[in-house]
């Protein structure tokens, strides 16, 4: 069962108010479209319901994870996979940045907690939390917006959230300046295929 709780912050957005919504993944509530072809490099994919119907795709290969939030470009979510290049795993519960104008809600960004492997500390993995900009139905508009380590830094949810909404305006994904904040330890490096 997917689960909201509506927080309201005193964020101010470009022309309504911003809030946060949460949801938590729950695989019994995904469905799976394409079992994973390790042979071929296809990794199993899965839609679960996010914030307000709003989708969440899902990619998996045998150690790490891609996620897409919102509604992907028309046949083109196979193709696009960013994710961090050491075994990883996403946290369960999503937070949304909404954006509300008058009787109009659209949740604008996503902000998830991930867990990656550091050979160099195998006690503890890195968290990271990653922003992403949701895509909407009219068109593509689905991309990373920025990256805080949370492992050593402060306020790091705070900071997710003041990228979200500095940044989740922005229209063209292929110009947006990734923000990325660092805590006590690097960003771990990141893979990327499918994006222009």
């Amino acid at each position: 069962m997917v689960a909201a709780i509506i927080l309201t912050l005193p964020l101010p957005a470009q022309a309504g108010d911003i809030t946060s919504a949460y949801t938590k993944i729950d695989p019994s509530d995904c469905m799976v479209f394409t079992t994973a072809d390790a042979a071929n490099g296809v990794p199993r994919q899965a839609v679960c319901p996010g914030y307000g119907g709003y989708p969440v795709l899902i990619l998996t290969t045998a150690d790490r994870e891609s996620v897409y939030y919102g509604f992907p470009p028309h046949g083109e979510f196979i193709s696009r996979w960013v994710s961090f290049s050491a075994p990883n795993r996403m946290g369960g519960t999503i937070e949304w940045r909404v954006l509300t104008e008058g009787d109009r809600s659209v949740p604008v960004a996503a902000i998830q907690r991930w867990f990656i492997d550091d050979p160099n500390h195998s006690e503890a993995a890195v968290e990271v939390l990653v922003v992403r900009k949701v895509g909407q139905i009219e068109e593509w508009r689905g991309c990373i917006l920025g990256y805080v380590v949370a492992t050593g830094n402060a306020d790091a949810n705070q900071k997710a959230r003041e990228i979200a909404d500095a940044k989740a305006h922005e229209n063209d994904c292929r110009i947006i300046d990734v923000a990325i904040e660092e805590g006590a330890r690097p960003l771990p490096s990141i893979t990327l295929y499918g994006y222009d």
